[in-house]
């Protein structure tokens, strides 16, 4: 179209104009100079013709005056005009649809060309008697869909173990036989190479309700089900290294565990003895670090437990300054050097006994304790414990070689060490902070460091304060009750010993067996009060002899369990086969006084 200028705007108002001066001249030659019109222009005529939508001029050139007379008082010029504008517009707008028809085909046919090179959905149709009828797929594979599914039912192109999966088909064929809608259905088809489909659909009926059959959309899902299986298999041989893994640590945890239980009884034992303020003294420590060297050992062996959250701690009554004090007289003779000045404070607001996990706090303690000790070869070391903000908290201060900026992150993560260097002082698998910084987080506390290369560290930890009720406290003096009768089965020579020992403490008559098949031979040919059993024992183990007493002896004597792995599951396998009760090694001497209170002579 060209450009407005003055003389179409009149052209439009007046139906005409007829141009013969030169000034009118150049401004239509300039108006039409990037136009199909080349010409000079001379007597010119311009032409007005509107329809209802639209509005054009006609443009007469190098006509004499006679002439444009003539076309402008013709009515028959101005009719053919007309049609000429209209067949004129006519074209522009078909041109225009056409233009805008062929690039919606090329789309389409780019878009057909990837659904032919990519796609994997087609659609089909089964008649009344479910019998694939037709389909309509892409072309490349159409071959095979049709050779497979055209004129068969779904239960006749489907592999052997498709088939002996029962229930799924006599859920899918109640569906259609009740011409219900079904919606990913998936099922592999026997082919040369067996591949996976999933199908949707719904009925069809006529106008007058008669059933017709199904229709719907179908895909080829193999790859995925590939991807499917390949991830259950991974899945598969995952649980099993777990099952494996958890089967080992719960082998090595007894294992383990029983030598240092039975040193923690002894300990136990010895304290309850005449012994001089050294010797209490020295045996103090040796109960704390045994302690200590307990949940080291849990830990390590159960650190996939601490990664995924599942360690619990306890929420008991115990002595805080008593701790501290052993773990502090620990270093005293441990760590004893001319060359290092140890200090500790305790602030005298702190009350005696407070409620907590004294065995996880004494492990956070004694691992920041140890590293102070580690990187610190001369100056100072400061212990600090006050109350602040209804929180206990621990500051450990060295003046050591302290840890760079860029490593603090490094020093929480588990197997990790700042210095790589081969120091035999400095050496160790790189546990202890990860351990501290997770039982801390269990416990609602955290741990914080503040530290500079070449002039020491000061961690501080802080955990919720709780005051032990006087009610809450364990007394000391041994109870008394009448005496029982106890059967003990244990494989352990020591951990027989020492149970025999608390036990007799207590006035109690006691029974040793080796393993479950005694402890059974003993308890059918004598009457006890009660049976202590140990889970993992050679010949027969306690699960099994338990479960023999309850339902072969048919007996009701109360039996408690003894075992080294207080996890979840294995408490419920015990309560599963008739125990009372679970007592977690090591047994402290007092907590095995408790459990017996409920438990009177027959």
């Amino acid at each position: 179209m060209w450009s407005e200028c003055s003389l179409f705007t009149q052209t439009a108002e007046h139906g005409y104009v007829i141009c013969q001066y030169p000034q009118q001249i150049e401004e239509l030659e300039f108006s039409i100079l990037y136009s199909i019109q080349t010409l000079k222009l001379k007597n010119t005529l311009l032409f007005s013709v509107n329809t209802q939508f639209n509005k054009g001029i006609f443009i007469f050139t190098n006509v004499d005056a006679q002439q444009c007379e003539q076309l402008v008082n013709s009515d028959t010029i101005k009719i053919l005009l007309q049609q000429a504008f209209f067949t004129l517009i006519s074209q522009i707008k078909l041109a225009k649809q056409t233009d805008k028809a062929l690039s919606l085909i090329h789309k389409f046919t780019t878009l057909s060309s990837l659904f032919k090179e990519y796609g994997s959905e087609w659609f089909w149709r089964l008649n009344p008697l479910m019998v694939f009828e037709s389909i309509n797929n892409i072309e490349t594979i159409g071959n095979v869909y049709d050779q497979l599914f055209i004129g068969h039912k779904i239960e006749h192109i489907i592999t052997n173990n498709e088939k002996q999966n029962i229930e799924k088909w006599q859920q899918f064929n109640k569906l259609v036989e009740e011409h219900n809608d079904f919606h990913n259905f998936e099922f592999e088809v026997e082919a040369d190479k067996n591949f996976w489909v999933i199908l949707s659909g719904k009925p069809l009926y006529n106008k007058l309700g008669h059933f017709l059959g199904y229709m719907g959309l179908a895909k080829n899902i193999t790859i995925s089900k590939q991807r499917e299986f390949e991830l259950q298999a991974q899945t598969l041989k995952a649980e099993e290294a777990s099952q494996t893994k958890s089967k080992f640590l719960s082998v090595m945890s007894h294992e383990i565990r029983t030598p240092i239980h039975a040193v923690m009884g002894m300990i136990e034992l010895l304290l309850d003895t005449e012994l001089t303020p050294e010797q209490q003294q020295l045996v103090n420590y040796a109960n704390s670090s045994t302690e200590i060297l307990y949940g080291l050992i849990t830990d390590v062996l159960d650190f996939s437990k601490i990664e995924s959250g599942t360690v619990s701690c306890l929420k008991k009554p115990f002595d805080i300054k008593l701790l501290t004090e052993n773990i502090v007289g620990q270093f005293n003779i441990i760590e004893k050097s001319d060359d290092i000045l140890f200090t500790t404070h305790i602030d005298e607001s702190i009350p005696q006994y407070v409620v907590g996990d004294q065995y996880r706090l004494g492990q956070v303690l004694f691992n920041i304790m140890s590293n102070a000790f580690k990187y610190t070869t001369h100056g100072q070391i400061n212990l600090n414990v006050v109350l602040q903000n209804e929180r206990l908290v621990f500051e450990v201060k060295d003046s050591g070689i302290g840890i760079a900026k860029k490593h603090l992150d490094l020093i929480f993560k588990p197997f990790s060490q700042v210095n790589d260097s081969i120091n035999r002082k400095s050496e160790g698998v790189g546990l202890g902070l990860s351990i501290s910084k997770n039982l801390l987080g269990i416990m609602g506390g955290e741990i914080t460091v503040d530290t500079q290369l070449g002039l020491g560290s000061t961690f501080t930890i802080s955990i919720p304060f709780e005051e032990a009720h006087v009610s809450d406290i364990v007394d000391n003096v041994i109870y008394t009750q009448s005496a029982l009768t106890i059967l003990v089965a244990e494989d352990n020579k020591t951990n027989q010993v020492l149970i025999k020992a608390y036990l007799e403490k207590l006035n109690h008559k006691v029974t040793l067996a080796n393993h479950g098949r005694e402890a059974i031979d003993l308890f059918s040919r004598k009457k006890f009060d009660l049976v202590l059993m140990d889970i993992m024992m050679p010949e027969m183990d306690g699960l099994t002899a338990a479960e023999y007493i309850r339902d072969e002896l048919v007996s009701d004597v109360p039996i408690y369990a003894l075992t080294a792995n207080a996890e979840k599951d294995n408490k419920a396998s015990c309560f599963k086969v008739g125990m009372n009760k679970v007592l977690t090694k090591p047994i402290k001497f007092q907590e095995l006084e408790a459990a017996l209170k409920g438990v009177f002579p027959r």
